[in-house]
């Protein structure tokens, strides 16, 4: 049974009628970007082909009903006052979602079932948070008809995390899952917010997931340390630096850094050096992509794991084993840790003709070297979050 099939299922089995709607928000993969995105800088990223899936229902009451089918568990609340609960849960980020949104779009339902099902793999660096958020967003009846409004939920739904949830997130998940499309990787300027869809060529290689089978939270505290380093860096030159504004690493140069890298502390310095070196890497990877030299870009996403690896301190022995099992693999163009790091996945290019190959070569490595069998996810570029019409038997219409 497919996600969606299985979130109207999950929905009949909780409140005993037919939803009326259904919402299917992808995951995302970080190709390039990491930890750019709320340092003012540039990303490449790809919503991916394994979605959360809401099906939802008008209810009376002024209240939402919550079910999720993965944790068999339920959250109802007002939804006059969604208060937050423990931070990082799946039902905080539900009500945070609705919380935002009536902060900007004002009143939009009277009550709420919903039936929440999903096949991105949890805790993982896959963005199953932002996933859910979008799925969420648009059973809340929030328009996203064309990228104007895309971009504005995705602004709301980052809200939602950094003011509800509390973590500190940039716009980069929220933006991904949202603005996707089949066959194309997504370049975000995270300052100016401008934005392009560039063509992962065709064919298309695979972008393989290599989930290492160990987890973490966002809201454990990593995420907003390192957030804390940057901005350190960031004072430092604030308080150094006449004629220039600066406001975020953004507005630094490698140059700049390297002149005054014996006056900064470790590791703040080196953090910065993995932000600014690692937008370089976008700017080449977006001009690989349009030359229609996937290969180059693959070795620059092995160099950006390098680089958080040594400079960022986000990888961890899992992630390097999952890297260095990948190396040599058939098919294999490059790979990197993909979001926050610490745990989770990795994420790899591969010729798409040896992608089964690929696959069945890393598990064997790295189960051999960890003795931790891997799940492995063959993907390809994907649509954004997107409603699906129901008919009266709550089935696809």
């Amino acid at each position: 049974m497919n996600v969606a099939d299985a979130a109207i299922a999950a929905f009949r089995r909780a409140f005993g009628v037919d939803p009326t709607s259904l919402a299917l928000a992808p995951g995302r993969v970080e190709l390039l970007g990491n930890h750019t995105d709320y340092n003012g800088g540039l990303v490449l990223a790809a919503a991916i082909d394994r979605h959360t899936a809401v099906a939802a229902r008008p209810a009376p009451g002024g209240r939402v009903r919550a079910y999720a089918s993965g944790f068999d568990a339920r959250d109802d609340f007002e939804l006059s006052e969604p208060r937050s609960g423990n931070p990082g849960s799946w039902a905080t980020y539900v009500r945070g979602v609705t919380w935002a949104v009536q902060q900007d779009y004002g009143p939009c339902i009277d009550g709420l079932d919903i039936a929440i099902c999903g096949d991105i793999p949890q805790g993982a660096g896959l963005s199953s948070s932002a996933s859910l958020q979008a799925a969420v967003g648009l059973v809340l009846g929030v328009g996203v008809d064309g990228d104007e409004a895309r971009m504005r939920l995705a602004r709301v739904l980052r809200r939602s995390e950094n003011e509800f949830v509390g973590v500190a997130s940039g716009l980069l998940d929220q933006f991904s899952v949202l603005m996707g499309r089949d066959g194309f990787a997504l370049s975000l300027d995270c300052r100016s917010l401008e934005y392009e869809r560039v063509s992962l060529s065709d064919p298309a290689p695979a972008i393989v997931v290599c989930d290492t089978k160990t987890s973490r939270l966002l809201a454990d505290g990593m995420y907003n340390r390192r957030r804390a380093e940057s901005d350190r860096v960031v004072d430092h030159f604030r308080r150094h630096t006449t004629g220039v504004k600066i406001e975020s690493l953004r507005d630094l140069t490698l140059e700049k850094l390297m002149d005054d890298w014996h006056t900064l502390d470790d590791p703040d310095r080196r953090r910065a050096r993995h932000v600014l070196t690692e937008n370089e890497r976008v700017r080449r990877g977006v001009i690989a992509l349009k030359e229609g030299k996937v290969a180059e870009f693959g070795r620059l996403m092995s160099a950006s794991h390098a680089s958080s690896r040594d400079d960022f301190d986000n990888s961890s022995p899992a992630l390097d084993a999952m890297v260095e099992s990948a190396e040599g693999s058939p098919g294999f163009l490059g790979g990197k840790l993909s979001g926050a790091g610490w745990a989770g996945c990795t994420v790899n290019l591969v010729e798409a003709a040896h992608a089964v190959e690929f696959a069945a070569a890393v598990a064997e490595r790295y189960e051999r070297r960890t003795g931790v069998a891997p799940s492995i996810h063959v993907c390809r570029a994907a649509e954004g979050a997107h409603l699906r019409a129901l008919d009266s038997r709550g089935d696809h219409a």
